[in-house]
């Protein structure tokens, strides 16, 4: 319940979710792994990856569903780029055989910027990061710039009317309906493919058992 956590606490978790940070952020990666695993899905699932993809995950997690998705196709290149150090150095753990084949990749970022060259990505993903992002505008014009002409961009997140309800989504969370989110894909130039409404029953990071509303904006470049 909500009355169980202080505003610091609440301060942290909201901390912790949006850069997990040392022992706390990996326990908080073990926990978002687990509570996004269905959006993810969604969100890999709408890409339609084939053979050969490379694919850029912005906001990776501990990596527990690369496996999964490297299985969706033949010859798969999979790039993560995340903002925290603790996060890459735990999904570069769960994912070491991969790694160590060469089709595995995790960048550490500014959240600002993409440090990969123009054109390199058929395929890029994100969920539950756009909360996150300083200034969207210019982050999805970076996401532009790094994805092929003819690549697609599967954007997944949760819908405001869901995340207002969560009391730490009050500190350094914006939130977003699905039609400011199309606004900010057609002012970068997306044209958008398709745009899903779908629901889950999940437990919050307070205990409460909750229905979740989330979307999954697929986009391509105009």
């Amino acid at each position: 319940m909500e009355h169980q956590y202080s505003e610091e606490d609440l301060k942290i978790i909201a901390k912790q979710l949006s850069c997990p940070d040392g022992e706390h952020g990996i326990k908080t990666g073990e926990m978002m792994h687990a509570s996004n695993l269905g959006m993810t899905i969604s969100a890999i699932d709408a890409l339609n990856l084939q053979n050969n993809d490379t694919v850029l995950e912005i906001g990776h997690g501990n990596g527990g569903h690369i496996a999964q998705l490297l299985s969706k196709a033949e010859k798969l290149k999979y790039y993560g780029a995340d903002i925290s150090k603790t996060i890459i150095a735990e999904a570069a753990k769960i994912n070491q055989d991969f790694v160590n084949e060469g089709i595995v990749h995790f960048e550490l970022t500014n959240g600002d910027t993409l440090p990969f060259e123009s054109n390199l990505f058929d395929k890029i993903f994100t969920v539950n990061t756009i909360y996150f992002w300083r200034n969207p505008e210019h982050y999805l014009n970076e996401i532009k710039r790094v994805l092929k002409p003819d690549g697609i961009f599967s954007l997944c997140f949760a819908d405001k009317t869901f995340m207002q309800n969560l009391p730490f989504t009050s500190y350094g969370f914006t939130l977003y309906e699905a039609e400011k989110v199309q606004e900010l894909l057609d002012s970068a130039s997306f044209k958008i493919k398709n745009a899903i409404r779908k629901t889950e029953q999940l437990k919050t990071k307070t205990g409460e058992q909750v229905q979740r509303a989330y979307h999954v904006v697929v986009a391509s470049i105009e």
